[in-house]
């Protein structure tokens, strides 16, 4: 239980990663996501269901082949969304470059593309 929820854990902050979470700053320098009620996190709602497939392979260079699980869940989804939107728009020769990849840079990439 403990590793799948890392699991999902790291998977809902790669998802935030690829398309909410961002910290925006003013002309000034001043940050316009100052409280966490402008800082989008990403809820359950907006995510799809998470399956986890288990594939046991013991470590061999540790004591009983024990291995940590850290962030592996957070790598994956940024590149995986990220390219998925790349291989979409490919077709209109739109492409979007930063992140979050939130609808509004998606749709300014599709008008810059025209």
């Amino acid at each position: 239980m403990i590793v799948e929820g890392q699991i999902r854990g790291g998977v809902v902050q790669g998802v935030g990663t690829a398309l909410f979470e961002e910290i925006p700053y003013d002309k000034h320098g001043q940050p316009l996501a100052a409280t966490l009620l402008d800082y989008h996190l990403p809820a359950a709602f907006e995510l799809p269901p998470i399956k986890i497939g288990h594939l046991h392979n013991p470590a061999t260079a540790t004591e009983y082949g024990m291995k940590g699980m850290g962030e592996g869940g957070a790598v994956a989804p940024p590149a995986a969304i990220a390219n998925a939107i790349r291989d979409a728009l490919a077709s209109i020769g739109a492409e979007v470059n930063e992140t979050p990849l939130t609808p509004e840079r998606v749709f300014a990439a599709i008008e810059r593309s025209r």
